[in-house]
């Protein structure tokens, strides 16, 4: 039993120690790119057309939009479609405007600064989530004029978009990939105020390590193990799984009827999923666009559930890639398909057994391999995670000069806090075990509820560090 808590805590340690020179890496490939001098948008540019869904989003879509127009400004072949819900006028208090009331206004605002018509408000009918929007707004892309091009992009209502994401869109597009992916970073402004725990600072570096560490790694492993690059054994077994994140997410619009269009109810894993285990061409541009933080512990479980119901849903996407036309060999698609589950599986479970295992060693007073796993996952990989995560903020150039710095969380707080993050994101499945077994007992309807974003009110971190 000794031997097996050491080779879990020795474990943990090399992941450890691969995620911080993932994060070095990634950065260091990202920067490179970055650097790469702007072009000229070139008259071929395929057209982008931009959905941002939104719900009781009036306290951030006017920042938003606000960056978009910037963007529109210099680049002409950019539509934004802002695709709101119906549903929402039931439940906005008497005399205050709805978000569709709020974007109707904004967008004819910038159209007439801008001189033509970029922005489209839509309203969806509907009852269903955000994937339902999607896909609504989808259908009246052909309604557009003139009608949109050849990639879609889904960004939420609070991201803030990167000024670059024309020049670099333009170089990956040349490719003609079925999905190109803007990570997306969540951080608040420099001009925010109020509070921010400990644990939520922790989180703020979670979330980075997941952005670059993780779903930027994973997209340039998966280049490169893409039919016909390396191997084909040798691919199979080193190709990652690509999960889409809702918010910087191109899909070219072919691929998007071939995927069955967006899957309630968390969207943006499904198409990852599904394009990944067709063998489909996948991109990553060298820049963020930044979203606000979850407020709370809580918030995050909820959003969380979401996401672990998604990755549950994997054998689903399998059974869907299996059924129709693909690259990659029924192997290559079962080993994709197990990796998925056993990265959900690792995240809900992960934090228990460690735990338990840590318990054991220090009852049975064996500190070494606990000191260990403590510099490298508690000290080492939160002090790099911290000191790049400030170079990405500070390499953000964003389109409004509007916003032009970004918080940091305080140093202490966050790399103190770290170590628990984890078992802090393993509360998302946990949750989600909860409210299923719940709603199995009592019959009803299993729900997800919606990200609040709170916009100017958000929380500051205070003592924290202001880059831009």
């Amino acid at each position: 039993m000794i031997r097996a808590s050491r080779l879990l805590a020795a474990a943990y340690t090399a992941r450890a120690l691969y995620m911080t020179a993932s994060l070095a890496l990634s950065y260091r490939s990202l920067r490179t790119e970055a650097d790469r001098p702007e072009e000229e948008l070139p008259e071929e540019t395929p057209t982008l057309t931009v959905i941002i869904p939104a719900l009781r989003e009036q306290a951030v879509m006017p920042r938003s939009l606000e960056h978009f127009a910037a963007l529109a400004a210099r680049w002409p072949t950019l539509r934004v479609l802002v695709v709101t819900a119906a549903r929402e006028a039931a439940e906005t208090p008497s005399g205050r405007p709805t978000t569709e009331d709020v974007c109707r206004n904004l967008a004819h605002q910038h159209n007439t600064r801008l001189g033509r018509e970029v922005f489209v408000v839509v309203s969806y009918p509907g009852q269903g989530r955000r994937a339902s929007q999607l896909n609504y707004a989808v259908a009246a892309l052909d309604k557009l004029s003139p009608p949109a091009g050849d990639y879609v992009a889904v960004f939420d209502a609070d991201a803030v978009p990167d000024a670059r994401l024309a020049s670099q869109f333009a170089r990956a597009a040349k490719g003609r990939p079925a999905m190109i992916q803007q990570p997306m970073l969540p951080a608040f402004p420099g001009s925010s105020s109020g509070r921010r725990s400990a644990v939520m600072s922790g989180q703020d570096l979670a979330a980075f390590r997941r952005t670059l560490g993780i779903e930027y790694r994973r997209i340039q492993v998966a280049r490169w193990c893409a039919p016909g690059r390396c191997p084909r054994l040798l691919a199979a077994l080193a190709r990652p799984m690509v999960y889409g994140v809702g918010s910087g997410l191109i899909v070219r619009r072919d691929k998007i009827e071939d995927i069955g269009f967006f899957q309630e109810p968390h969207d943006d894993l499904a198409v990852g999923h599904r394009l990944s285990m067709a063998g489909e061409p996948i991109a990553v541009l060298p820049s963020v666009n930044i979203v606000e933080p979850y407020q709370s512990v809580g918030a995050m479980a909820r959003a969380f559930s979401s996401v672990a119901f998604a990755n549950a849903a994997t054998r689903h996407d399998y059974r869907f890639a299996k059924a129709h036309p693909t690259r990659l060999s029924a192997a290559g698609q079962r080993l994709l398909a197990a990796r998925a589950l056993a990265d959900g599986a690792a995240w809900a479970l992960g934090p228990a057994v460690m735990g338990a295992a840590a318990t054991h060693l220090v009852v049975r007073r064996r500190y070494g391999p606990l000191v260990a796993a403590a510099l490298a996952a508690g000290l080492l990989e939160p002090v790099v995670a911290y000191r790049l995560r400030g170079r990405v903020l500070d390499d953000f150039r964003a389109a409004s000069p509007a916003d032009g710095t970004w918080r940091q969380p305080p140093p202490a707080a966050a790399v103190a806090t770290y170590m628990l993050q984890p078992a802090v994101s393993a509360l998302g499945p946990w949750l989600l075990g909860v409210r299923a077994s719940f709603a199995q007992l009592t019959g009803r309807e299993l729900r997800f509820t919606k990200t609040e974003h709170l916009g100017e009110i958000a929380p500051e971190t205070r003592g924290g560090t202001v880059h831009g």
